[in-house]
């Protein structure tokens, strides 16, 4: 869904650098934007049917310089705007917590759980390799887990 008009969220030096995270992993090609294609494989990885005409007019909005690209910037002024999103941020961290392990710290995942619960998920739309690839580059606490509450807060605006 497209983002709402008008305010702006603040977004920390450490909400960037996980939003550059994010977005180099979608960049698969690593041209330093994306195309129509890497965000149409995303959205179909997440489970979104989109049609192209709607696929086109969403770059359209977001493309600022008007490549048929997304850099960095243009994904960061989409991720600053507050989302309409389909789902809660309760419900995200609870799909989490049925997914991590029992003795994982509260709003962690050990990357083993994370990536069954993402094949389970994805069921075949995601390459195994690819989620192994996407998992391992994430960051891992001092403890071996990945702090699920913190990327959920940035991605659902708090």
């Amino acid at each position: 869904m497209p983002p709402r008009e008008g305010t702006q969220v603040e977004l920390s030096a450490q909400e960037i650098a996980d939003l550059k995270e994010v977005f180099d992993l979608m960049d698969k090609d690593k041209g330093g934007s994306l195309s129509i294609e890497e965000v149409k494989n995303l959205m179909e990885m997440l489970g979104m049917k989109v049609k192209q005409e709607d696929l086109d007019a969403m770059i359209s909005e977001i493309d600022r310089t008007g490549d048929g690209h997304i850099d960095f910037q243009e994904f960061l002024q989409v991720m600053a705007k507050p989302q309409d999103l389909p789902y809660k941020r309760a419900d995200v961290m609870r799909a989490f917590r049925l997914f991590a392990d029992r003795d994982a710290p509260p709003g962690c995942i050990s990357p083993e759980a994370l990536e069954r619960a993402l094949i389970q998920y994805c069921n075949g739309r995601m390459p195994e390799e690819e989620i192994m690839r996407l998992v391992n580059s994430l960051e891992i606490n001092q403890e071996g887990y990945i702090d699920y509450a913190r990327k959920v807060a940035l991605f659902l605006n708090k």
